[in-house]
């Protein structure tokens, strides 16, 4: 993984060669015009490179106005976010006609999409994670902001999150590309943490529950078909399907157990009714073939479909004989 730095010491301000350079980088790199202050001398550097499908940036600013441009030769298109953590000084963020300054170990979520100015005074170091707003989206998070978004510093699971983001940013791109895209696609599944909306009456919203029920209703809809997957039930929801199963393994099993579990039990009930073929059955259920729905039957019941038909008559005919007894 190599690395990109830029730089600009204080001594380079009043030089046009290494301003304009400076300047020229931010626009044409990371979609960012940049005005100094000329008069007051301080270091600055950005240092990025890719992990998985996040941009690190780890920066240091002093003395000027930074703000998002989405056109002229600018490499910016809106289809990222930039989350930033403050490890050092403040940033004071304008937006929508309001100014907020924001601490060492603030965690906040920008989109350039809906413009603001970030204006640096004495030095400030942040991290920022660059990232691809459909990464989010395919996770059923937030992905646009129109204001600047806030975690909730005062979470022990906000600040686990920024500790985790940190630790990422201090590998440098030292660590292997295959560790890396673990590591991030873990960091993107816990931003929910960050983008989540605290009630004042403390709940959180569980963005992973709502996925798992919304998912459960879709399977339930769309079981009798066979063609029904994963990537399927994925497009569904709008999420990819890793995460899909990822989230779904929460409530204990995946999502084709699942499916399989609401097969089974529907064709359980049919055998008991007694009305319908064996192949019937398989294909109302949504098994490819009977042989299959046979197989997976016996495995999950332990007999037959045919065996299992006819023990639910023998008890159904033991029940009514006791009935008519009594």
């Amino acid at each position: 993984m190599s690395q990109y730095i830029t730089s600009l010491s204080g001594d380079q301000r009043i030089d046009p060669v290494h301003k304009n350079r400076w300047t020229s980088t931010l626009l044409h790199r990371y979609g960012m015009r940049s005005n100094l202050h000329d008069s007051r001398s301080a270091d600055c550097q950005v240092r990025d490179w890719q992990l998985g499908e996040l941009l690190i940036l780890d920066v240091n600013m002093a003395h000027q106005l930074v703000s998002p441009v989405l056109k002229e030769d600018a490499c910016w298109n809106g289809d990222h976010l930039f989350l930033k953590v403050v490890t050092r000084g403040s940033i004071l963020i304008e937006q929508n006609g309001s100014s907020r300054t924001f601490g060492q170990r603030a965690v906040l979520a920008v989109d350039p999409l809906h413009g603001y100015s970030e204006i640096f005074g004495e030095q400030s170091s942040f991290t920022v994670l660059r990232i691809p707003k459909v990464a989010l989206r395919d996770r059923g998070m937030p992905h646009t902001f129109r204001d600047v978004h806030v975690g909730d510093a005062s979470s022990p699971d906000v600040r686990a999150v920024c500790d985790f983001i940190l630790l990422l940013a201090r590998q440098h791109g030292a660590i292997s590309n295959d560790l890396g895209i673990r590591m991030t696609d873990q960091c993107l599944d816990v931003l929910d943490v960050v983008f989540a909306e605290e009630a004042k009456s403390g709940r959180r919203r569980s963005n992973a529950i709502t996925l798992v029920l919304r998912a459960k209703q879709v399977i339930g809809r769309l079981a009798r078909n066979p063609d029904l997957d994963v990537s399927w039930m994925a497009r569904e929801l709008n999420v990819s399907p890793n995460y899909l199963t990822r989230v779904f393994r929460t409530s204990g099993q995946t999502p084709m157990r699942y499916l399989m579990s609401l097969r089974l039990d529907r064709a359980s009930k049919l055998l008991a009714e007694g009305n319908l073929r064996v192949k019937e059955i398989a294909f109302s259920c949504g098994f490819v073939s009977s042989s299959h729905f046979c197989s997976v039957f016996r495995r999950e019941f332990g007999m037959s479909p045919l065996e299992f038909a006819s023990t639910k008559r023998s008890e159904s005919s033991s029940d009514g004989t006791a009935r008519s007894i009594t």
